[in-house]
């Protein structure tokens, strides 16, 4: 298993990915199982009432979550809830225009990785993360 620079053996940080699509919801857990331990949520309602349920270390927040709530107006609910005030959440969307990052990162997005992205880049991603927020 790898281990998280400065991260106590065995304890992984608590992510929520939240993705409507189950092959990317797939790919992704995949690519992060070994650095995080993973709960999804496939809307936006859905990931507000399992961060009020549980406190998780990171959200993984798709944009685009198809019909009703999308990934913006949900990140601005859950920010509302004690204890998100501040934990980072990565936009991860196909959205990729100029100026898309600066319009996530506004509605209380930390960071933002663009779909299609490699194992790498979300690992070096959350890595980065991990170490600016102290997540160990």
């Amino acid at each position: 298993m790898t281990q998280t620079p400065g991260k106590p053996s065995g304890k992984l940080a608590n992510v929520l990915l939240v993705e409507d699509n189950p092959e990317n919801r797939d790919v992704i857990t995949y690519f992060i199982k070994n650095i995080c331990s993973v709960d999804s949520a496939i809307d936006g309602p859905s990931s507000i009432e399992m961060a009020k349920s549980k406190q998780y270390d990171l959200i993984l927040m798709d944009i685009n979550l198809g019909l009703g709530m999308n990934g913006m107006e949900a990140t601005k609910q859950i920010r509302q809830i004690q204890g998100y005030e501040s934990i980072p959440i990565i936009a991860v969307t196909a959205y990729a225009m100029v100026g898309d990052r600066e319009i996530f990162l506004n509605a209380g997005c930390t960071h933002y990785i663009s779909k299609p992205f490699t194992k790498q880049e979300i690992l070096e991603l959350l890595h980065k993360v991990f170490e600016e927020y102290k997540i160990m």
